[in-house]
């Protein structure tokens, strides 16, 4: 395209299921904001989702293709964007898909508010169902320390801000504050991590309580299924989270909630993951490696804080059985939970 797009729209792309590729793809060329550019970065996926990609790129010259070689979701969204022209970046990831709208509605909001970040709302697609998420953030702009407050609301489970998508962001100000994904963080909390640097500088930002985002809940993607090196990657990303706290000039306000956050974290291991039926290791094992994962300090830590605020009774009662080692009836609440979630 000759024309400078006004918004990028990065797309990382790893064996992903060919329908919600091409769903993905085509939901960001119906797009009414035409000047747009669409990143696909090709994440050395061993399938033919780089196939797919390139025959998209041939019929649409807004669409751009990049292969590399496997580096994980933290280095496909740098990838993306350090070749995106945008004035604007956009995070999506290649099973999701946005409304038609989104582009245009948060490039209008972002350029008349003069701000440099704008987020919007969320719907969690099921195969049988949708979740719109709820927020009790305010509709409006923030500026100066209400951004402060944004911050501490990454943390806050409930806020649902926390992640790389949804958001449109000056990519001037990422530039110039040299803010990328933390390419050792593969999976996990990675978006977590990234959005408390960013907001950690940021001066302005909107909010637009309509969900333009669609999340699709795939229940054999990793971070809904058990996998010890995914359990890894979610410690090593709040180890990373709590060192970066202890220097955040936002600190007093960010440390009360590190532990709530990881709580939630610690209940959605036990239960989508070491006890979940898609773990088809004996239940003695189960119990083994669970106990241990426990014993990780910065799990111990969180699982003896009082900050409990925001936790459902479903969940609160998932804590307490996770505190006091009652393995057999997580075990049983695990098959209850993907039961739930299949039914949806």
């Amino acid at each position: 395209m000759n024309e400078t797009p006004k918004v990028s729209i990065i797309v990382p792309v790893y064996k992903v299921p060919e329908k919600y590729l091409r769903a993905c793809i085509e939901s960001c060329q119906k797009q009414t904001l035409k000047e747009i550019e669409i990143v696909l970065v090709d994440d050395g996926s061993p399938d033919q989702c780089g196939t797919i990609c390139d025959a998209y790129a041939e019929n649409d010259t807004r669409i751009k293709v990049i292969h590399k070689k496997n580096g994980g979701l933290s280095a496909a969204r740098n990838t993306g964007f350090l070749s995106a022209a945008g004035r604007w970046i956009m995070f999506v990831d290649g099973d999701d898909w946005i409304e038609p709208v989104m582009c245009e509605a948060m490039f209008r909001a972002g350029e008349n508010d003069g701000v440099q970040l704008v987020m919007c709302g969320i719907t969690k697609d099921y195969g049988h169902s949708t979740e719109e998420y709820r927020y009790y953030i305010e509709e409006k702009t923030y500026r100066g320390n209400e951004c402060k407050w944004l911050q501490q609301q990454l943390l806050v489970y409930n806020g649902n801000i926390a992640v790389a998508y949804s958001k449109l962001i000056r990519r001037d100000y990422l530039v110039d504050k040299g803010i990328l994904h933390d390419e050792q963080l593969r999976q996990g909390a990675e978006g977590l991590e990234f959005n408390l640097r960013m907001f950690e500088t940021l001066k302005s930002a909107s909010f637009i309580n309509r969900p333009f985002y669609h999340y699709l809940y795939n229940e054999k993607s990793i971070s809904a299924s058990h996998d010890e090196r995914n359990h890894q990657y979610v410690i090593s990303c709040f180890e990373k989270i709590k060192s970066f706290i202890e220097t955040s000039e936002n600190k007093e306000k960010l440390f009360p909630w590190f532990d709530n956050r990881l709580l939630y974290v610690v209940i959605t291991t036990a239960i989508s993951g070491y006890f979940s039926p898609s773990n088809p290791e004996p239940y003695i094992e189960k119990k083994r490696k669970f106990a241990e994962y426990c014993e990780r300090p910065i799990i111990a830590r969180a699982l003896k804080t009082e900050n409990t605020k925001g936790l459902s009774k479903q969940r609160l009662t998932v804590l307490f059985m996770v505190q006091h080692h009652i393995y057999f009836a997580l075990n049983l609440m695990g098959i209850i939970r993907k039961w739930q979630k299949q039914m949806r």
